[in-house]
């Protein structure tokens, strides 16, 4: 029986500038509303949602837009994205695991990482946002340039046209109800939970609505026609407290931090591997260690941290290569 095939190559870049993506008529309406993760207080309760989560795909998404550039007419969220990031986890690939440690399920994490070819020359070394120079009214204040698309560490990065990437963007949430299925059961109607992951979801959800993102339907075990889940992390009690105690902004890359790694500023495909990665940590981590983080809110103590010495060290130096300004040295290659 032969499985259904995911993520197929993509076809070569289709030039450097990209028309935009019309948007939907209502592009501010969001399609699915986003719900909190149930909040968890006792470790056996991580136990009964990590049981029901056994076979739910785990999908996070992330956008980054560039700031508004000078000079041009006022832009949308959807025509300003510059990234997109998409990773997933599927409970099947870890489950061959004889010992499931954590190292081994982030392992399984596949993760993709598009740049807008329209924006891609903008870096923190070229953008030209007012912002960056001079911000009017009282106590003027320069912002710093927050999207880094060359510092992927954890996917080589993909250069496409916005049409293009929302194009694959719809594809890949069409077929993740399917994904791992045979044909077979394919045919007989059975489809896979899944649930997409934010880190405050109102940017994606807006760029989604303006591209007229549809999120597949299918039947759930009564016979009822079930959508994707949302859900938002940073909304997420567990999460909530200890980014507070942290004293850290509320960036996903910073949850990286107690992962061992650190990072020096936005990048979509590092923020959706951070996100399904905090996650799968705290979902399965041990009791001991669950209770100390329970009790006084903190990260993870050193001891604690996962190792990411499997990461492949040639990624972070080809999507440096692809900065076009990577000779004369910006902020890449942060990751410690």
């Amino acid at each position: 029986m032969r499985k259904q095939l995911y993520f197929p190559p993509l076809p070569p870049s289709e030039g450097d500038e990209s028309p935009d993506v019309p948007e939907s008529p209502s592009p501010s309406t969001p399609r699915c509303p986003v719900r909190k993760p149930p909040v968890v207080w006792y470790h056996g309760q991580l136990d009964e949602i990590a049981h029901d989560l056994k076979d739910t795909i785990l999908v996070a998404l992330d956008f980054e837009m560039i700031d508004h550039p000078r000079h041009q007419k006022v832009l949308s969220e959807s025509q300003r994205m510059s990234e997109l990031g998409i990773a997933v986890y599927d409970p099947r690939d870890a489950a061959a695991s004889a010992t499931h440690t954590i190292e081994e399920r982030l392992q399984k994490i596949h993760v993709r990482h598009y740049i807008a070819s329209r924006w891609r020359k903008t870096t923190p070394l070229t953008c030209d946002a007012f912002m960056h120079t001079t911000w009017p009214g009282k106590g003027g204040k320069i912002v710093g340039h927050v999207a880094h698309p060359y510092d992927g560490v954890f996917a080589r990065s993909r250069i496409r046209p916005a049409r293009a990437i929302r194009d694959k963007l719809q594809d890949i949430l069409n077929r993740l109800p399917t994904r791992g299925l045979t044909t077979e059961e394919i045919a007989q109607g059975q489809r896979r939970p899944v649930i997409l992951l934010f880190w405050d979801a109102r940017l994606e959800i807006k760029i989604m609505s303006q591209w007229g993102i549809q999120l597949p339907e299918y039947p759930d075990p009564a016979g009822n026609k079930a959508k994707v889940e949302l859900w938002d992390l940073q909304k997420w009690h567990n999460l909530q407290r200890a980014r507070r105690n942290a004293e850290t902004s509320d960036s996903a890359y910073n949850l990286l931090a107690p992962l061992g790694v650190l990072a020096c500023g936005h990048n979509a495909g590092n923020d959706v591997f951070a996100m399904l990665a905090a996650f799968l940590y705290l979902l399965h981590s041990e009791e001991g260690a669950w209770s100390e983080y329970m009790r006084d809110f903190t990260w993870f103590p050193e001891e604690y941290m996962v190792k990411l010495d499997w990461v492949d060290p040639e990624v972070a130096e080809f999507n440096e290569r692809l900065d076009p300004n990577w000779e004369i040295g910006s902020c890449l290659g942060c990751f410690l």
